[in-house]
């Protein structure tokens, strides 16, 4: 039973913030205090035999980390604990600590003067990758001191029952909180990033942005119950609340029973043939995807595995990646998404130079265009881990058909590489574009001439159609996918490719909304793309829609002449950001 801590005063007891990681979450509040370790007193009596205790305490930690995470994640991301291991161990680290506590100087001294010193050194460089190694440094030292004992709770604690409200998050922090199985986090810092949010996701862990002003009124220990798909916070919530949850609670984390798995197949109730692949980006979701009854992975964001490291992975450790990822998906096909950075997916150990706009700067293929040893190392990578199966390579935020042509020519050039050296790998991989951009719609007949497959990107796709920054949240209630000029421009793509016999799917959060789908299969759209388990769900629903019922909802869609003639059309209740005036009706003209 949660024990009530918290007197309310001014505190909220219902608190709206953004939804980030889908899931809810039950627990106690636990303020992240990482860095107050740093000014608590240096009161304990501590000797250099306890320092080496301590320091064996650190290493068991960050071993019982890796061994828990790599059970969960399969990309090397472990190596963030192993780095950490090897910092410990190090001369200048550990060993420079030793020395001064030889010396006399007391321990929690000299671990807060070595982190100082090693701080001050990292910080300055300017190499981007090694002032990262400052957080790496904090992390270790703190845990050092709390190892010591009488420094507050120790961070080797198991999170269960806690949720986490923190002002900062980084790809790190992530691993390292779900390996000690906290129940969910609240950000108080700026914007959620796409790499954290696919990362919280592809964890199940429940994640909401909420205003610092509020949550800081939450002291530690205090009862929360966030549901994280709405982007709620409940302060101390009353008993039949959390009876009302107790159901979702008790099956959090466990695999989806038999009975919930897809179908073989998908069909609409008039027998219309509809091919549902999942949308990933672990290794991990690859097996998800297939026992939840996958027809393959339409898309893995291969940028996931780049995000979560503190470095560039090597071929080698990409080639792992991808062939995990082939080899659990079953039977079905896998389409890998080359490196899809930019905007607001950026590696903090490789920033690139400070954008204005970084939406409409160097990201996607512009960003591999512009660093050729990042591309031609990942799609080798590729190609040798597709040497025994179909392998389908797709490209991100394509512009023109020059960019196409030009990712492919590389791709050949690479293949013809590799058959030079006698490495396996696969010759005739299959190429497709994503159709992200107003200009690549324009030009749709002629990309779907040149490409053997087209995949509809649309959280991309809305945000240049309309202008809106999707990351911003005063853009909520213009950010709406059903646009009569979104829904014309997904129609001409998926006639391009009928046109031209090339399969055209959608992915983005479009593919997977109950309100939509029936557009797009109005409009012939056949290939859906969606998180794995809402496949089953989105199976449901497709088995319910009439296909001829659904050209006609499409056509009168296609020919609203409002944003609002367009909701009304598929029931959604939109806030509409304009004055209080009904939207002109065709009978009013």
């Amino acid at each position: 039973m949660i024990q009530r801590k918290v007197s309310m005063g001014k505190l909220h007891r219902f608190i709206r913030g953004q939804p980030a990681s889908e899931g809810v979450a039950l627990g106690t509040a636990m303020i992240n205090t990482d860095s107050a370790v740093f000014t608590a007193p240096l009161d304990g009596p501590w000797t250099g035999e306890d320092f080496e205790k301590a320091l064996d305490r650190t290493r068991e930690q960050l071993a019982r980390f890796q061994n828990a995470i790599q059970e969960r994640v399969a990309e090397q991301v472990s190596q963030i604990f192993a780095a950490h291991l090897a910092i410990l161990d190090d001369s200048r680290f550990s060993g420079r600590m030793r020395d001064l506590i030889r010396a006399g100087t007391s321990v929690g001294t000299a671990v807060k003067q070595v982190w100082a010193e090693c701080n001050a050194v990292f910080s300055h460089s300017p190499d981007p990758r090694i002032r990262e190694k400052t957080q790496d440094l904090s992390d270790l030292a703190g845990r050092i001191l709390r190892n010591l004992g009488g420094l507050g709770p120790s961070i080797a604690a198991d999170y269960s029952g806690r949720i986490l409200i923190t002002s900062r998050l980084y790809p790190s922090d992530i691993l390292r909180w779900v390996a000690q199985n906290v129940e969910g986090v609240i950000l108080t810092g700026g914007s959620v990033t796409a790499h954290i949010t696919v990362l919280a996701r592809s964890l199940d862990l429940p994640l909401v942005l909420a205003d610092a002003a509020q949550i800081g009124l939450i002291s530690d220990g205090t009862p929360l119950l966030i549901e994280a798909t709405l982007g709620t916070i409940q302060v101390d919530p009353p008993a039949d609340i959390v009876a009302a949850y107790q159901t979702v609670l008790r099956t959090k984390g466990r695999p989806l029973p038999v009975e919930r798995a897809a179908l073989p197949q998908t069909h609409t109730a008039d027998g219309r043939r509809v091919f549902l692949h999942a949308a990933i980006g672990l290794v991990s979701e690859a097996k998800l995807a297939a026992d939840v009854g996958s027809e393959g992975v339409g898309l893995y964001r291969s940028e996931v595995p780049f995000l979560i490291r503190n470095g560039f992975p090597s071929e080698d450790e990409q080639y792992v990646v991808y062939r995990k990822v082939a080899e659990r998906a079953g039977g079905g096909d896998v389409v890998f998404r080359t490196l899809d950075i930019g905007g607001d997916k950026v590696l903090h150990y490789f920033p690139p130079r400070q954008e204005t706009n970084p939406f409409l700067g160097l990201r996607g293929i512009r960003y591999t265009f512009r660093h050729r040893e990042i591309f031609d190392t990942q799609v080798r990578a590729m190609l040798r881990a597709g040497f025994d199966r179909p392998l389908h390579i797709m490209f991100p935020l394509v512009p023109s058909v020059d960019s196409f042509l030009y990712a492919k020519r590389i791709v050949d050039e690479l293949t013809a590489s590799l058959a030079a050296a006698g490495v396996p790998h696969q010759h005739s991989p299959s190429m497709g574009t994503m159709v992200e951009l107003p200009c690549a719609v324009g030009i749709a007949d002629e990309l779907a001439e040149e490409v053997d497959f087209i995949a509809i990107g649309t959280n991309d796709l809305v945000q240049y159609m309309l202008a809106i920054d999707r990351t911003n949240e005063q853009m909520t209630d213009w950010n709406v996918p059903w646009h009569p000029a979104v829904l014309r421009a997904i129609h001409a793509v998926a006639e391009a490719g009928s046109r031209h016999g090339k399969p055209v799917s959608v992915c983005g959060e479009m593919a997977s909304s109950e309100a939509l789908i029936p557009v797009l299969v109005g409009m012939g759209i056949s290939h859906l793309t969606i998180p794995p388990r809402r496949i089953p769900q989105v199976q449901k629903l497709i088995g319910t829609i009439d296909s001829e019922q659904a050209k006609k909802l499409a056509n009168r869609m296609l020919a609203s002449r409002t944003v609002a003639e367009a909701a009304g059309l598929i029931g959604v209740d939109w806030k509409t950001p304009y004055s209080a005036v009904p939207p002109i009706s065709r009978s009013d003209r």
